[in-house]
């Protein structure tokens, strides 16, 4: 069976048409799966029932199985989910108020099973690279979690590099964001990447109205070697370069996320560095990171923040220091895993929050 959720609506009026229906059933079938958050064909039914029976056999709509759901204070929830061939991923929602009370509500979306970038203060990382997620499973993501909370914005920092699985991850928000759907503005999704720099290229002309955040971690090209080897191949001066078209081109302001280490980058070098790489960029903001612990890591979070913090504004940089949410439930940034042994962790914290609640 396939997913009917890694078609586009173009695709599925295609579909429709070589079996002989009306091209108007694709939007009758996208409007139930993304509006009316269907989980079944039969629940469609503005569908003849011999259409309905049809598609119950060639395609699913939904398919994950929650494994576990983990809360804390804060509000922000981690989901780890079982698809199909009984990979795991990790997802969360994070739940925020603004100075005025309005909701936010953040999907923090998984890209990959795994990652090969093999960041050394990322559990991801540490798991190695497994697969590519489908459209589909991207999507699900939003649907499984929008069956409880209204989701305001979407970023792609979760398991993976997104830019490693770029014809999925673009089609999956063309899909997300198509006004005959979920019709989730662009503009309120963020792509994170680690630094694919042709594909930061390709996505100023593919999206130009989604935003994008850029791991850097350090300006010193050995540093940046030590800390993401999977992007020896990449120079921090042609990251630059494609950072700074993609500003200019699409007018959005770049992201760049720094992670905070003691004794690895929280020096002057590294400060002075930093700036320089920056001011190539004409629209940028700097997220100052305060460092997450991962079980196999033996890093410390740095005690220079607003050291940094003050020069970068000295600099006349757009700085913020960016504490984590979901640091309790191992699911700030850099803590997803769904290797057996941190699983076993979670669960254990899973039942200690459980006890205290």
């Amino acid at each position: 069976m396939k997913d009917i959720k890694n078609f586009s609506l173009d695709e599925l009026k295609s579909y429709f048409t070589s079996i002989g229906e009306p091209s108007y059933r694709a939007n009758e079938v996208f409007r139930a799966i993304y509006i009316q958050k269907v989980r079944e064909f039969s629940s469609i039914t503005t569908l003849p029932k011999k259409l309905r029976e049809q598609l119950s056999k060639e395609f699913f709509i939904r398919s994950f199985q929650k494994v576990s759901t983990i809360g804390e204070k804060t509000g922000t929830q981690k989901f780890l989910f079982k698809l199909r061939d009984g990979k795991l991923i990790e997802t969360v929602l994070i739940k925020e108020k603004n100075s005025s009370g309005r909701k936010r509500n953040t999907l923090c979306i998984s890209s990959q099973v795994g990652c090969a970038m093999g960041c050394k203060f990322c559990a991801t990382g540490n798991m190695g690279f497994i697969r590519n997620l489908t459209t589909g499973e991207i999507i699900e993501q939003l649907l499984y979690v929008e069956d409880y909370e209204k989701i305001t914005n979407i970023v792609f920092m979760g398991m993976g590099e997104p830019l490693a699985n770029y014809e999925n991850v673009v089609k999956a928000i063309k899909i997300i964001s198509d006004e005959n759907g979920r019709a989730l503005g662009r503009r309120k999704i963020v792509i994170s990447t680690s630094g694919i720099i042709p594909k930061i290229y390709q996505l100023a002309t593919d999206l130009k109205s989604v935003k994008l955040a850029v791991s850097l971690h350090s300006a010193i090209q050995e540093k940046r070697d030590f800390l993401m080897p999977g992007l020896r191949t990449y120079k921090i001066k042609d990251l630059a370069k494609s950072l700074s078209y993609h500003s200019k081109k699409t007018g959005n302001t770049i992201t760049v996320e720094y992670l905070l280490i003691r004794n690895i980058n929280d020096s002057l070098e590294d400060l002075n560095v930093l700036v320089k790489f920056l001011k190539e960029i004409k629209f940028v903001k700097v997220n100052l990171i305060h460092y997450n612990p991962v079980p196999f890591s033996n890093f410390k979070p740095s005690e220079k923040e607003n050291e940094f913090f003050k020069i970068l504004k000295t600099n006349k940089i757009n700085v913020t220091i960016r504490y984590s949410k979901g640091t309790e439930i191992s699911a700030a940034c850099g803590q997803l895993a769904t290797k057996n042994r941190v699983l076993e962790q979670e669960f254990r914290i899973f039942k200690n929050l459980s006890k205290r609640s």
